[in-house]
């Protein structure tokens, strides 16, 4: 009986194991982000209407603004003056920050420089409406 309770009991260690590996975030890259191998091939699942966008403008306002700036610049009045936030207005910058790059951005942060991340405090649709919106925000 004891071996059979030890057995169940090593069986569920590897499951909970297993499980926990599968929901860790990937390890930081050189840059510090978070963001898994295929990041780059992902693409929003939505679409850039008026109410996504008008939805994306409202929580990055709130959320991104005062870094990255009301203009999205990164001149906010909160961003680093050493390591300043990503300006999103530049258009050069979206063939390094697909959708997906964006998106993990976003979705993990990281510590240096600071970016904070937004997966405890927004759903997956509503980075994604905030992706939308900032890439709105380039002008060649």
């Amino acid at each position: 009986m004891r071996r059979r309770l030890a057995v169940l009991a090593l069986f569920a260690a590897l499951v909970a194991a297993s499980a926990a590996a599968r929901t860790q975030a990937p390890p930081a890259n050189s840059n510090g982000w978070q963001i898994p191998d295929n990041a780059r091939e992902e693409k929003s699942p939505l679409q850039p209407t008026p109410a996504v966008l008008k939805k994306g403008k409202s929580i990055y306002g709130s959320k991104c603004a005062k870094c990255h700036g009301p203009q999205g610049k990164g001149d906010g009045p909160d961003g680093d003056k050493e390591h300043p936030p990503a300006d999103l207005t530049d258009a050069s910058r979206a063939v390094r920050n697909p959708d997906g790059i964006l998106f993990y951005k976003v979705w993990n942060g990281r510590k240096e420089p600071k970016m904070p991340a937004f997966k405890s405090d927004l759903s997956k649709d509503d980075v994604w409406a905030v992706v939308e919106y900032a890439k709105s925000l380039r002008r060649e």
